[in-house]
Formats: C-alpha cells, sequence, structure tokens
C-alpha cells in the first residue's frame, strides 16, 4: 500500500492516473518507463484494463436507482473483493454492511438536487462499487473525502485487508489523514510541484526530513508534518539549519536524489527489472501474463462477465431504472394516446371521394411524421447515462455496447405499447383502407420506422462527444427528412443537390409504401352520374371515369411505383440494423469528451497578468516564489494573521436554539433525522440536516423547536442574515471568484451601503483568505457545510484560521468537519457530538487542549485519552462500541449512541446548558438591526439589474449556448430556404411555399430543448442557494431570464430572417396593394414573434415542472396540438365543430397567417401541365370552352386559358393565391392584426411564467414554514 501525499496541485492526482492508464488530457514522456512485472504500459491498459482502476473524487450513479441496487449491479458483473478466492458472488448487501451504508440500503442514491442518500453515503458507494473490481492494481484518488474520520479509518483498514489477503497493491491519495491510517500502509511518497521529494518506508519518512534540517511540531501528525514540508509558511527548520535547509521544489527534489534512501530505490528498481524483464508488445498467451495472480491463468478477457450476461445484467438494471420512475414512460405512452384521439377526431371518417386523396396524404404524412420523431429524446437519455457507463468499463465491469445493446430491448415495450395504442387508434378513427392486409402493412411500417429513427438519434448521440454536438445534427437530420419524405415537396420539385438525401430518408420509403397501401389496387370509388365530358379537378384524372386511379395518382404527383412496396421495407430494416451496428460500435469506442486536466480559467482581460499553473492546480505558483521567479520564504501563519486586514464586520447577536427535531416522511413511515439539537458527528448523524435547519433551508419535512437570534424568533429577514457554505458546490461556473462574492455582497448587504464599501469589503475577505492570485479565476463546475473536505490539511487550517477570525470578532460559527486534526479542533469553542439518531451525546465547552471534552466522557466510563492521541478521533471512537465482524473491523453499536444519549440527558452539563438557554429568552435582548424586517437587502429594480448583468456575462462567457442558438435557428432556416429555393408559382409550387412557412414553426424543437434545460437549471441554482439566501427575489430571477432570452433571440431572428426569406424568392411577390417592403417586415415581425412565442412558451412549461424531460414533452404535446390545428394541415372548413376553438386559440393559426398573407397574398398562379385539366365538350354541345366553363370556373374559381378554343379546353384550377388563403380561412387584409394577436400570446406567456412558478414553486415553501412555526 503506498501513500500519496502532497498539497492540492503538487501532482498527486496525475501521478495516480499516470500509473492507472487514465491518461486523457496528459502526456507520458517516451523516456517513462512502467513496468507491471513484465507487462508493458500500453498493453496492460489495452488487454486488462479492468486489472488496473481509477477512482477519481467525482461520484457519478443512477440517481433512481437505490443504494442496493447500485452495489447489487455491481456485484454481479465482477467477482467482489475478499470472495475473489472462493469464487462466490458478493451480494449488495453484503457490501453494504462492509462499508457501513446498510442502513440507507432502500435509499435513492439521488443527485445534487434530489435528496437521497448522505455525501458520506454515496462517497462509500462509490468505493463499495469500485471495490467489487477486485483489480490488481487500484488507485484511489482522495477517495476518504467526505467521511468522517472513523469511517475513513476503516475503509482504510479493509483496504489493507484486502491486499494483504488478494496480494493486490494499491496507491491512494489523502490530503487529511491521520496517524492510524498513515501507520497502516507500507510506503510513502511525498510530491512538491510535480517534483518527488521522497519515496519509501512510512516509518522512515519523518526521520529522513528531520535529519534533512526540519523540526516537527508537537502533536503534528506524520502526514500533516510531511505536506507541511511543501508550504513554506508551514515547514520550521531546526535550529541552527535555517541556511542550510531546502527551500524550493528543485532544492527539496535535489536532497532526495542525493539521499541513501533514493539510490537504495534505485538499486531496488534494476533488481526488479531483472526479475521481470518487459515483455513490451511480443504476443504472449495469458497464461504468460501475471505469473504472480492465479486468476489471470486462464481468462481470455479482461471482463469476467460473458457478453450475453452482460446484456441480460444491464438489462435488469434498465427495468429497475424503469420500475423506479416510470412517470416519464407513462406520460410519453399517454401523450401519445391523446395525441391519436385529437388527430382522429380531425380526419375522422374520411369520405370515399377525390376530395379526400390530399387529406388522406398529409394525414398519412403526420403520421410517419409523429412515428419517426418520437424517439428524438433518446439522444437526452443516451447523455443522462454516458458518464457511468464509462465509469463502469474503466473497471471492466462490461463493455459500453453492451449496456447500448441492453437500453434498445428494455426500450421495446414502450415502442410496442406506443405504436398499438397511437396507430389503432388513428387508423381506425379516420377511416383508412379497411382490410386486414392494410391494417397490418401500416403497422408494421410505423414500426420499423420507429425503430429505424430510434437508430439515427441513438447513433447521433453516441458518436457526438458533447451534448452540444448533438443537437445541431438532429435537428438538421430532423428538417431534412421532413421535407424530403416525398410529401413537403414531392420528387419533381426536390432541388438537385439535396435530392440525394432521400435515398437515405426512411421516412420517404415509408411514405411511399403507405401511399400505394392506401392508393392501389384500385383506389376508393368516386362515383358519379353521367361523366360525359366531365373530369375530377385532381392530379392524375381521366376525362369520362367517374373515378380516380390511386395508381395514377401516385404516378403524376409522387412518382411512385406500386412494386416498390415491400423493396422498400427490406430497405428500412437493412438500414436499421447498418444503424444499429455503427450506434453499438460507436458506443464502445468514441467516448465523451473529458477535461484535460483541472486547468484554472481567468477573466480574458487578466490573463495577462496571472502566473503559470500547475496542471492540476488549486494553490498558484505565486504562492511560493515571487513573480520574478526569486525563490521566497512567506510571512509566518502568526504573522499573516497579525496582518490581516481588520474591517470584518463585528457582530454581537447571539443565535441560539432549544429542542430542535426534524422529521420527514419517507415511504415506510415518519423518520426523525433530528432530535432536540445540533452538531458534530459520524457521516449520516445528521449534521448537513442540522445545518440546513438552522439556516431554515431545509425544503421538506417537519421543524419543532425553536431557533432565536437575541431571544427574537426567525423573521422574514432570517435567510439573508445568514452565511451558509453547504456541502454541496453550487455556484454559477461562468463568474469569477471575485464577481461571485461581490455579487452576494451587493445584493445581501445593507442597501445604505454603496457598492464600493461592499466590493472593498470583499477585497478584504479575499486577501484575509489568500485567494488573491485567482479571484479572477473562473469558478467553473465545482460552499460545503464540510469546508474542509477534499482539502489538504493546510489548506483546511487556513480556513479554520479564518473562522477563528470571524468568531474572535462576534461572529457565531457553525461548522461541521469530518476528519479534524488535533490543530484544527483545538480551534473550536464548543462541540455538539450527535448520535446516529441526532440525540446529542454531548454539547459543551472543548476546552484547554480538549481537557473539558474528555473529562466529560472519562468520568463517564471512556477509555482515557493518551497525550498524542487526537482528541476529535478519540471522541468518535469512545462514543463507538466495538463490534467485531468478520472483517475485524469496527462497526457503530446504535444502542452505545442511546446509552451516551441517556447519560447526557441526565449531566450537570447538560442541565447548565438549559440554565444558559433560559438566561437568554429571559432576557431577550432586541437589539435592532437595520432592515429587521425586509426580505431582501436591495430594491427590486436593483436586484434586477445586478441579476440580468449577470446573467449576460454567463452567456458571453459560456458562447455554446449562444452559439449553438444562433446555428440551429440559422441552420434550420437555410435548409429550409434552399430547399424551396426559386419555386415556381403554380399550384404546387404555392403549396410548397406554405409548407415551407409551416415548417418555420421546427425551430420550436430547436430552441426549447435548449431552453428549458437551461433555466430549470438556473432555477435549480437559484432554488438551492440564492433563493435560500434571499439575495434576491424569484420575480427577479423570472424577468431576468426572460430578458437576456429575449434580448439573444431578437439576434438570432434577424439571421434567421435573411436564410430563409430570400433564398426562398418571397421578396419578388410585392404588388402596389402591397409592396416588397410591406410584406418583408410583416414577415420579419411575424418570425420575431414567434421565436419570442417559443422563448416564453418554453419559460413557462419549465418553471412548473421539476424535471427538463417531463418539461420537454409537454411542451412538445401541446405544441403538437397548436400545429395541428393552425389551418394548413386542416383547413377551417374540414374541421369538426368541436375543434373551431383550438384553432382560434392556437397562436401558430396568426403565424400562419400573417406569413402567409404577406408571402403571397395578390399573388398569381400559372398551372404546371400536370395540374391543367384538359377536356372536350359534349357531342351534343355546339360552342366554345369559355361557353361551356363558364358557369363552373365563375362559381367554383379557376382560369380557362383558352376560352375560344372548341375543343381541348385547358382548365387551371386556380387562378390566383387569394383563393387558396381564402380556403385557409387567412384574409390577406388581416397581417397585422395577425402580429397582434401573436403578441398577446406572448404577453399571456409571460404572465403564466409568473403565475405557474407561484402555484408550482411558492406554496409549498409556505406550507413548510408554517409546519416550522406550529
Amino acid at each position: 500500500m503506498l501513500l500519496v501525499l502532497g498539497r492540492p496541485g503538487s501532482g498527486c492526482t496525475t501521478f495516480l492516473k499516470a500509473l492507472s492508464g487514465d491518461t486523457h488530457g496528459i502526456f507520458i514522456g517516451d523516456e517513462s518507463d512502467v513496468n507491471y512485472e513484465g507487462i508493458s504500459y500500453k498493453r496492460m491498459h489495452r488487454d486488462f484494463k479492468g486489472e488496473s482502476i481509477y477512482l477519481a473524487e467525482v461520484d457519478v450513479h443512477f440517481p433512481e436507482l437505490t443504494l442496493g441496487q447500485t452495489l447489487k449491479f455491481a456485484a454481479s458483473t465482477r467477482e467482489f473483493g475478499l470472495q475473489r478466492e472462493t469464487n462466490s458472488r458478493a451480494t449488495g448487501h453484503d457490501l453494504s454492511i462492509l462499508f457501513n451504508i446498510n442502513n440507507a440500503f432502500d435509499t435513492y442514491m439521488g443527485n445534487a438536487m434530489i435528496r437521497g442518500v448522505s455525501g458520506g453515503e454515496k462517497r462509500r458507494t462509490s468505493i463499495a462499487e469500485a471495490f467489487t473490481s477486485g483489480a490488481q492494481l487500484q488507485f484511489w484518488d482522495n477517495s476518504t473525502r467526505g467521511l468522517d474520520s472513523t469511517t475513513a479509518l476503516r475503509f482504510i483498514e479493509l483496504l489493507r485487508i484486502s491486499t494483504t489477503t488478494l496480494k493486490t497493491t494499491l496507491a491512494l491519495s489523502i490530503y487529511q489523514a491521520s496517524e492510524s491510517m498513515y501507520s497502516k500502509f507500507d510506503k510513502v511518497t511525498l510530491l512538491y510541484e510535480g517534483r518527488q521529494i521522497y519515496f519509501g518506508p512510512v516509518e522512515s519518512a519523518a526521520h529522513y526530513f528531520h535529519e534533512l534540517g526540519f523540526e516537527r511540531p508537537s502533536r503534528a501528525t506524520t502526514p500533516d508534518f510531511l505536506t507541511s514540508l511543501t508550504s513554506p509558511d508551514e515547514r520550521i527548520p531546526r535550529e541552527g539549519f535555517k541556511d542550510n535547509v531546502p527551500r524550493s521544489p528543485d532544492d527539496f527534489a535535489s536532497a532526495w536524489k542525493q539521499s541513501d534512501l533514493a539510490r537504495q530505490l534505485s538499486a531496488d528498481i534494476q533488481v526488479f527489472n531483472l526479475l521481470h524483464p518487459p515483455l513490451a508488445e511480443q504476443p504472449t498467451t495469458p497464461d504468460a501474463i501475471f505469473e504472480w495472480n492465479d486468476q489471470l491463468n486462464h481468462r481470455t478477457s479482461t471482463y469476467l462477465v460473458p457478453i450475453h450476461l452482460q446484456i441480460m445484467i444491464c438489462l435488469q438494471r434498465g427495468l429497475q431504472r424503469l420500475r423506479n420512475l416510470p412517470g416519464p414512460v407513462i406520460g410519453s405512452i399517454i401523450a401519445n394516446g391523446i395525441l391519436a384521439l385529437v388527430i382522429g377526431s380531425v380526419y375522422y371518417n374520411l369520405p370515399q371521394t377525390s376530395d379526400s386523396m390530399d387529406r388522406r396524404a398529409l394525414l398519412i404524412f403526420l403520421s410517419l411524421l409523429l412515428t419517426a420523431l418520437s424517439p428524438s429524446f433518446e439522444v437526452l437519455t443516451i447523455w443522462s447515462q454516458r458518464p457511468i457507463v464509462e465509469k463502469h468499463d474503466r473497471y471492466a465491469f462490461y463493455h459500453p455496447f453492451t449496456d447500448a445493446a441492453a437500453a434498445m430491448i428494455c426500450d421495446l415495450p414502450n415502442k410496442i405499447l406506443t405504436a398499438i395504442l397511437f396507430q389503432v387508434t388513428l387508423y381506425f378513427m379516420t377511416n383508412l383502407r379497411r382490410t386486414p392486409a392494410a391494417f397490418f402493412i401500416w403497422l408494421l411500417f410505423n414500426f420499423v420506422l420507429v425503430l429505424n429513427m430510434s437508430m439515427w438519434f441513438r447513433f447521433i448521440g453516441s458518436i457526438s462527444r458533447t451534448m452540444e454536438q448533438t443537437t445541431a445534427p438532429t435537428c438538421i437530420l430532423v428538417l431534412l427528412a421532413v421535407i424530403y419524405a416525398g410529401f413537403v415537396v414531392p420528387v419533381p420539385y426536390m432541388v438537385g443537390w439535396l435530392q440525394w438525401f432521400r435515398r437515405a430518408n426512411p421516412i420517404a420509403y415509408a411514405y411511399e409504401s403507405l401511399m400505394i397501401n392506401e392508393m392501389i389496387p384500385e383506389g376508393p370509388s368516386y362515383n358519379a352520374t353521367d361523366f360525359e365530358g366531365k373530369i375530377c379537378p385532381v392530379v392524375g384524372s381521366v376525362v369520362g371515369q367517374p373515378y380516380v386511379e390511386g395508381n395514377a395518382y401516385l404516378s403524376e404527383k409522387y412518382t411512385y411505383q406500386p412494386v416498390h412496396l415491400w423493396r422498400n421495407i427490406a430497405i428500412m430494416i437493412a438500414m436499421t440494423i447498418i444503424m444499429c451496428a455503427f450506434h453499438l460500435l460507436a458506443a464502445q469506442y468514441i467516448p465523451a469528451q473529458r477535461s484535460k486536466g483541472d486547468m484554472i480559467s481567468f477573466q480574458r482581460h487578466n490573463r495577462k497578468r496571472r502566473v503559470p499553473l500547475d496542471s492540476e492546480n488549486a494553490i498558484p505558483l505565486t504562492y511560493f516564489r515571487d513573480p520574478s521567479g526569486q525563490v521566497r520564504e512567506p510571512k509566518s501563519l502568526q504573522g499573516q494573521a497579525e496582518s490581516t486586514p481588520t474591517a470584518i464586520q463585528k457582530q454581537s447577536s447571539i443565535f441560539h436554539w432549544k429542542n430542535l427535531s426534524y422529521e420527514i416522511n419517507p415511504h415506510k413511515g415518519t423518520k426523525k433525522i433530528l432530535n432536540g439539537i445540533d452538531g458534530w458527528g459520524v457521516t449520516g448523524a445528521g449534521k448537513t440536516t442540522l445545518l440546513d435547519v438552522l439556516a431554515d433551508r431545509a425544503s421538506f419535512g417537519t421543524t419543532t423547536g425553536d431557533i432565536c437570534i437575541d431571544g427574537v424568533l426567525r423573521d422574514a429577514s432570517f435567510q439573508r442574515k445568514i452565511g451558509y457554505a453547504q456541502q454541496e458546490d453550487i455556484h454559477l461556473p461562468t463568474a469569477t471568484v471575485r464577481e461571485a462574492l461581490q455579487f452576494s455582497a451587493i445584493l445581501r448587504q445593507t442597501n445604505n451601503a454603496s457598492n464600493e464599501d461592499k466590493i472593498s469589503y470583499v477585497n478584504n475577505v479575499i486577501d484575509i483568505l489568500d485567494m488573491t492570485s485567482f479571484a479572477d479565476a473562473i469558478v467553473g463546475v465545482p460552499g460545503n457545510d464540510e469546508p474542509t473536505s477534499g482539502l489538504d490539511s493546510q489548506t483546511a487550517w487556513s480556513i479554520c484560521v479564518l473562522l477563528r477570525k470571524l468568531a474572535d470578532n462576534g461572529q457565531a460559527v457553525l461548522c461541521t468537519i469530518h476528519q479534524p486534526s488535533s490543530q484544527l479542533f483545538r480551534m473550536f469553542d464548543r462541540i455538539l457530538l450527535l448520535s446516529d439518531h441526532g440525540e446529542t451525546i454531548y454539547f459543551g465547552d472543548i476546552g484547554p487542549n480538549a481537557s473539558t471534552l474528555t473529562s466529560y466522557f472519562e468520568r463517564e466510563g471512556a477509555t482515557k485519552c493518551e497525550p498524542d492521541a487526537n482528541p476529535a478521533e478519540w471522541v468518535l471512537d469512545a462514543t463507538s462500541a466495538k463490534a467485531t465482524a468478520k472483517t475485524g473491523l469496527s462497526f457503530r453499536d446504535t444502542a452505545a449512541d442511546s446509552s451516551w444519549a441517556v447519560k447526557w440527558k441526565s449531566s450537570l452539563e447538560k442541565k447548565e446548558v438549559a440554565r444558559h438557554l433560559g438566561d437568554i429568552n429571559s432576557s431577550s435582548r432586541t437589539i435592532a438591526m437595520e432592515q429587521q424586517h425586509a426580505a431582501y437587502a436591495t430594491p427590486w429594480f436593483r436586484q434586477l439589474t445586478t441579476v440580468s448583468t449577470r446573467l449576460f456575462q454567463e452567456y458571453w462567457r459560456n458562447p455554446t449556448y449562444v452559439y449553438s442558438k444562433i446555428a440551429l435557428c440559422t441552420g434550420v432556416a437555410l435548409f429550409n430556404g434552399l430547399s424551396f429555393e426559386n419555386t415556381s408559382l403554380d399550384i404546387q409550387g404555392v403549396t410548397n411555399i406554405i409548407f415551407s412557412m409551416f415548417l418555420l414553426t421546427q425551430m420550436f424543437g430547436t430552441l426549447d430543448q435548449q431552453v428549458i434545460p437551461r433555466i430549470i437549471e438556473g432555477r435549480d441554482l437559484f432554488e438551492a442557494r440564492e433563493q435560500r439566501s434571499r439575495s434576491y427575489s424569484w420575480t427577479v430571477f423570472l424577468t431576468s431570464n426572460i430578458v437576456v432570452e429575449v434580448l439573444w433571440q431578437t439576434l438570432a431572428t434577424v439571421l434567421v430572417f435573411i436564410t430563409w426569406y430570400y433564398p426562398t424568392g418571397l421578396w419578388h411577390n410585392g404588388d402596389p396593394t402591397f409592396s416588397s417592403q410591406n410584406r418583408g417586415a410583416l414577415s420579419f415581425v411575424s418570425i420575431w414573434i414567434f421565436c419570442l412565442w417559443i422563448i416564453t412558451f418554453s419559460q413557462a412549461v419549465a418553471v412548473g415542472v421539476q424535471n427538463a424531460e417531463s418539461a420537454i414533452q409537454l411542451a412538445t404535446l401541446m405544441f403538437w396540438f397548436s400545429l395541428v390545428f393552425c389551418g394548413v394541415l386542416v383547413s377551417p372548413a374540414d374541421l369538426p365543430g368541436f375543434w373551431i376553438f383550438v384553432y382560434r386559440a392556437s397562436p401558430l393559426t396568426y403565424l400562419m397567417g400573417g406569413l402567409i398573407s404577406a408571402g403571397l397574398a395578390n399573388t398569381n398562379i400559372t398551372c404546371s401541365a400536370k395540374e391543367t385539366l384538359v377536356m372536350n365538350p359534349p357531342g351534343s354541345f355546339d360552342g366554345t370552352c369559355n361557353s361551356y366553363l363558364a358557369p363552373y370556373y365563375h362559381s367554383a374559381g379557376g382560369l380557362l386559358q383558352n376560352p375560344d378554343a372548341l375543343t381541348s379546353c385547358s382548365y387551371c384550377a386556380v387562378s390566383d393565391t387569394n383563393v387558396l388563403l381564402k380556403q385557409l380561412g387567412i384574409s390577406t387584409s388581416a397581417g397585422w392584426n395577425n402580429v397582434g394577436y401573436l403578441t398577446v400570446f406572448v404577453v399571456f406567456n409571460v404572465l403564466a411564467t409568473f403565475l405557474l412558478y407561484w402555484l408550482a414553486r411558492i406554496p409549498r415553501r409556505r406550507k413548510d414554514v408554517s409546519k416550522k412555526a406550529e
């Protein structure tokens, strides 16, 4: 066991990654030599990656799985740790007991915003999951972060037993290691800014540096002493050695290389290489690999489970996720059923006449469109699980492609149920062809189409390395699939340079076959009386025939051939198989893009003055050197404390609580988390919950007891007066450190103070915290109710020094720390120790050298605290009964906890606490505070300008969202415009242009999938941090988001208009009554208001729904309602009377009215040769074509092209666009009225956003407040 020590930024993470083979973002030099007992570096990590694992600090799990399900899955994929020798599999319950998390076995893992298991329990779950791999080489990067000292020690003891029993090797970095942990390791290496300054036995490290000239402070643990040597502020030269000790990292590295230990290490390495010469890339049989490990002798794969079982295991996990979170799937099935009912009612019982042929074609297209687009959300599904799948692949649990295959199988029931519900409902309601063969052909093609498009969307998701990369190809694919399906633009009208896409479009093949299925062999029987001299006004009709042959109709209008029916299904199945194979290959071999190291980014204007940073940097090099590069000895910690700015605000209020209890209502009844308290204790004891309750941030549950300031109960201003650094790091990623502090100061400090004073105070805080060198660095995606977790001991010390300064200035500080050293522990005045059941074990003074604390527990029967022991660790061990399990580990005994709680309740110290609280309440000091009852410190408009400025800044610094918005909107418009470039003004051409306008509405799918996740992410940040601290109002949050989105969308709209309006040639259509300038202005304003409607509608839906996926599904369903009833797919005259009100209520009705009237009003139509109807008057008629057809075209409209001819009368059914507009219910003079109506919808969306947020998010919090008051 190797312990890796060093401060953050010293290279510990890089060192572990390099040895484990996780080299993304780092480069291993050619001169580097790594020998895995004869196996080369490249071969080891190519063929045996499961034998070398790296576990980082990040905990990534499926939030909808329980802890038990997570561990059971891991145990089922690998032979597990201690059970490996007996070849038996461990159950998840065994693992949970081993890591002392069995109490949370049935609790969901949760995530940052949904309360599931605690942070410590999630950390231990990650450790247990990695432990199941049983890898021969294990690299643990600060894996004890978030664990209390007792739990961390138990974990180290477990690793010690594992390595001894299984003969495995591991390296582990710990930033705050106790002496007990340190003693469990065999060797230790110390890193200093990437240089190794020690490697050797743990018992020799302190002696080596003592001989080098450094003094070890009293009561300092060996790990703290070693780590302090890498900080000029901490290391102490021995008497007489001040001028001779190393100072810079290079000095330390040079001293190490010249030491006897380093020479002995080099000799040991040479002997090792002679015993195990590297085999490089020679073909080696598995029997020759790792001769020291019998488990590999007969293995043919690094995966212990065969592929078919991997698929079964992943399938079982997928079904568990579905069962635990069925809402989205059930909602999708119900939504599709509702949509089928609506569309079926719109096209209800289509007649068997020629009038219905175009409507049947449109119905078939609409059905295929809905079917094809239904799997589009699967792109989001892939990305939600991709980090977890890649983590499991690194552990060699399963091949990524097996999870992809299992996911496809798991989705099949959903697809089958949706297909049956949607297709059966739609087919029989609309009176499509009523034969068994036709129906099952319909069902078959729709089901194959949904599988095919699912493979397309999954393939796009799997080949993309970032989420943003998936959006553009998905949107373009959808647009091209719709345009080149054969309906919107029939084959003869397709532009040459994009017509090729029809050959790769599965919707085109399905549409052709279903049109053949519906129209052929004989087509509907359109009967009439005497048809001599008559013709049906439909493409493909023949003079004198009382019907239209489906074959002729399809051939003339679409160039479809009946023989293609079954050919197309074969093509679609082949495409599905090919895309499935591509998807599985991409899932296996294309990983998501990962960060190239943990690097600090600075504001652009501050980059020149920043200093170089280490690749993992948390501490800049200027902390150790002058800007000139000269090595310096910084002032001591004491001197630094003395020179600290004294502008810390004085606090004199007393914060106290009494009989504080907190209950939640899980699935199986009431659970009491806190029982009469505040706190400090073991993981899972309720410390985070306690601080949530005290800070008034518990979002659910029932709170009882009194929480007072100066004897006065909390008021509306309480939350903003509480400074709370919570366990989860929740920050705006694009803000700098300085800006984040300034934002909080400006909004939360009293409004009487000037901005200059607030900013000056922020600068003082930055100086106190030694944050000057990275104050202008971007926060990225990184407070803490355990503010020292994940820090090295020196940085933890500096934070506690700050807390001590605040306390000395009258600030009441409540802090939980998982692994306090004895030095940190002595800095606190009082301690509150909690049991597992949330009961008080002790509350009172710690005393000098913890004498008060230790005397109490020794008096009550605890073992004596040795002079060199850490009192923090001792008190946890003293209150934990030792129950020896098979592993030899200690586990907490809840009965022992209860006995200590009983002792506390009857103790003199408890009575003294009660007396003191009574004195505080009786005195009831009512110190006047500024704005005592104001919920917010700053006025509303000031909040709005501050928040809006930050939001604009966020968009600017993270341009991916803006670029994606602009690129997608412009791309959709451009491909749309080019596909309808200069379309001819015949009947089909005008219809094509109308559908081009109609397809502009597809920007909704582009924008709402961007806007909804973003505002929900912002809402989660606001509710988790800024609303709870009363930084600004929820109305400010909504208003600022609307304002910023509107301005950026306006810019995108300008590009949309240019790239669509001019390629289509609509700017040519001006006339004296409606100039081209007025048409262009009306078109632009209509598109602009429509884009604003998308933004505001998406926000209105998002604020009232918990997660983005459900919000997108709901918004899409409502959008399709508006789309179906906008007047294009079904004219108002053909709508059933029941649905007329929806036509009037649809905002897209007015969008289409404005665009179509602006683009096509008052334009003449010239029929093409296929659209021109040619007939001869009856033989008994003696006259011209005009005299024969005049009565008809005067009533029905149209244009007779040769009125003076006696035979072959050429008739065009439509003479100008106003006739078509009238059929669509569009008035040519109401263009600007439509813009006004559309604006009303935008205003309604804005008001609905505020109302829905108030209804969905505010009452719940008020209810909690009322419970607390009770």
